[in-house]
This record gives structure tokens, C-alpha cells and sequence, in this order.
């Protein structure tokens, strides 16, 4: 395996030709597997190349199937065993349970997923939203949320922490957080409507917003997640800041906004996580 540095944060590692970055501040790797998907070393083709992880953005079925195959070897981790949600940009987080079986499929409509659970992996899928990590080492749990501009002002990332501390006894104090590749403030431009959104719920919405034209602002998704997680007690030292663009980084990630059309959506890559057993 050939591991390259992305940055002072992030770990870029190759098995094959499947691309993964890894996070090492996130968590001891003997105690949870994690990995954010790139593009890279799929079957995919045309806009969807080449490790698309959807079904739903007119890939063929197939190809999705070989794709997380080669990401299951890559990574270690049985995809064919994945929890996942349907997400719909919502503050809802739902939890893995015992009950759960690779037959369910999906938990449900969600943006938030919660564990505890061993050898279950769990995975949102981004192309421009920001995914967040988190690591209860303390409780051994683990929690995924998917936070576009709509589920940052619905608290999803503080909503599936606190989700962790309802069902784990997870503490904001002790939960190690990754905030991983997502359309940066550089290429994030929004109108009124989401700058009034934010200007009215959050007294630091100027710090996460930067004029750019009459009616547009550059809006710094991933620091706004920041913010709200350091508010509940989340530590600095504990939250990992990945400042990688989805769009500067387009040759290792799928970015909506600068590569699909209403005709052809663009891949999705993953934030997978497990518990080790």
C-alpha cells in the first residue's frame, strides 16, 4: 500500500488502483476502520468516473456493484453488510441497532447515522456536501452526518452528536470529529436566500459568509459546521478541519456543482466508518 500526504490532516492511500484518504487524528485504526471514497480506481465511466457509489445518478447497476466490491477489499470492510439512509437533507438521525440485517437496506429517510455496533459499516454519500465523522473512543461508537447548507442550519452534525449521547452516553468533551472534503468557501457561491437563513440563526454568520456580487455570498460550509460543534462543547483540539474542495480537488472528488447537469449527475463518494470487533 503507498500512503501520501493530502495536507497536514489527511492520508491519501492506495490499494491497487482504489484511492482512499484516511483521517489518523480521527481514532486508533485497531479500534475503527474509516475512509472517505475518491474517484478513483472504479469501473464507471463517462461523468460518473469511475468509483461512482450511487445507484441513483444513472450509473449502471453493475458498475456500482464492482465499484464497492473493490472498495470492500480496499478498505477491509464488507460493504454487502452496509447501513445506510436515504438522504434527504433533513435534521433526522437514525440509529443501528442489533436489529439490523443487510436485507433492511436502507434505515430510512435520514441524514444522520448512529452506532455502536461491530463490523457494520456505515456510509453517507457526498459530491459537494460536507460529511461528518464522529469517534466516541470512550464508548466505542461511531456517527455519520451529511450536512449540505439545509441540514447545517438544522444543527445535523450537533443533532447526530447529541443522538450519540442519548444512546451511548457520548460526550461532546471527548468525541474526536472530522470534517471532510466538501465545496469550499473558494467555490461556494449563494444567493439571499441562504445568507439571510444563516444571518438570522447564527450570531457568527458573518465570519462563514463573504460578499461576493450584489446578491451572492462565498459561504464556508465546513467552518459553520465547526462553529456549532465547538458551541456544545466539542474541543478544538479534538476536531479535524480536512480544507479540502471538492471542486480545487476535482481529480479525487465528485463535485455537483461543477460537474452535473439536470441530464447527468455527477458520482458520489463515500465517508464509511466501522467498529472493529
Amino acid at each position: 500500500m503507498k500512503t501520501s500526504k493530502l495536507g497536514a490532516e489527511a492520508a491519501q492511500n492506495q490499494v491497487g488502483g482504489t484511492v482512499t484518504v484516511t483521517f489518523p487524528r480521527l481514532g486508533d485504526s485497531t479500534a475503527i476502520k474509516h475512509a472517505v471514497s475518491t474517484r478513483l480506481g472504479g469501473v464507471s465511466r463517462g461523468i460518473q468516473q469511475s468509483m461512482n457509489l450511487s445507484f441513483k445518478v444513472g450509473d449502471e447497476a453493475v458498475n456500482v456493484e464492482e465499484n464497492r466490491t473493490l472498495l470492500s477489499k480496499a478498505l477491509g470492510m464488507n460493504l454487502n453488510r452496509i447501513g445506510y439512509v436515504n438522504q434527504v437533507h433533513s435534521d433526522r438521525v437514525l440509529k443501528l441497532d442489533a436489529s439490523f440485517t443487510p436485507d433492511n437496506g436502507s434505515l430510512g429517510e435520514a441524514d444522520g447515522i448512529i452506532t455502536n455496533e461491530k463490523n457494520i459499516p456505515i456510509m453517507i454519500m457526498v459530491a459537494d456536501c460536507l460529511p461528518v465523522m464522529f469517534y466516541d473512543p470512550i464508548h466505542k461508537a461511531i456517527g455519520l452526518a451529511h450536512a449540505g447548507w439545509r441540514g447545517t442550519v438544522s444543527h445535523i452534525a450537533v443533532k447526530t452528536l447529541l443522538a450519540m449521547g442519548e444512546a451511548y452516553g457520548t460526550k461532546a468533551a471527548e468525541v474526536r470529529v472530522v470534517l471532510g472534503p466538501c465545496i469550499g468557501s473558494c467555490c461556494y457561491e449563494v444567493g439571499e436566500d441562504v445568507e439571510k437563513e444563516f444571518t438570522h440563526l447564527f450570531p457568527w454568520a458573518n465570519d462563514v459568509l463573504e460578499k461576493s456580487g450584489k446578491e451572492h455570498w462565498k459561504l464556508d460550509i465546513s467552518e459553520a459546521n465547526a462553529r456549532q460543534l465547538l458551541e456544545i462543547g466539542v474541543r478544538d483540539e479534538n476536531l479535524v478541519r480536512s480544507r479540502l474542495c471538492t471542486i480545487q480537488n476535482i481529480d479525487l472528488f465528485y463535485s455537483h456543482r461543477a460537474e452535473a447537469s439536470h441530464e447527468k449527475p455527477t458520482g458520489r463518494f463515500g465517508a464509511l466508518m466501522m467498529v472493529n470487533s
